[in-house]
């Protein structure tokens, strides 16, 4: 199995905080497959798009992390949050729905459980395609 090294350790190569470039030459030039990217990820920026295509063609996990604190003007958008309230849900659970939707692993921390909660309750709708276009341009 590739990335198994002789004494059964799995060896894994990850890199943070990446531009496309970066990442396409970190593919091409590692000896160890590169298994993760995560970044910072901005709608303002188109969500990291170039990153992600890269990360696509190379089968790396592209890990989205502070998808709320770094998107704050999309978690008050009146469209976003009309959204919200048609599902039942959070504005919240839909940016990381909408990062699930388009291939992202939605990265996120917190130690209160209720939020724990919350942001596992991300999984149990789906966006349609219009829903997609309006949060992926609410940025």
């Amino acid at each position: 199995m590739e990335g198994i090294a002789e004494s059964g350790r799995v060896r894994l190569l990850g890199a943070s905080n990446v531009t496309a470039a970066q990442v396409r030459e970190l593919a091409e030039l590692a000896r160890i497959p590169v298994a993760f990217v995560q970044n910072r990820c901005y709608a303002n920026r188109g969500w990291d798009r170039a990153v992600r295509d890269v990360c696509d063609e190379h089968q790396i996990v592209y890990q989205a992390f502070s998808l709320l604190t770094a998107n704050r003007p999309v978690l008050v958008n009146p469209e976003v949050t009309a959204i919200a309230k048609r599902h039942g849900r959070s504005p919240a659970q839909l940016v990381f729905r909408f990062a699930q939707q388009l291939g992202m692993l939605p990265l996120t921390g917190t130690k209160d459980p209720s939020h724990m909660a919350e942001d596992l309750a991300a999984e149990g709708f789906n966006l349609d395609a219009d829903e997609l276009a309006v949060i992926n341009t609410a940025g």
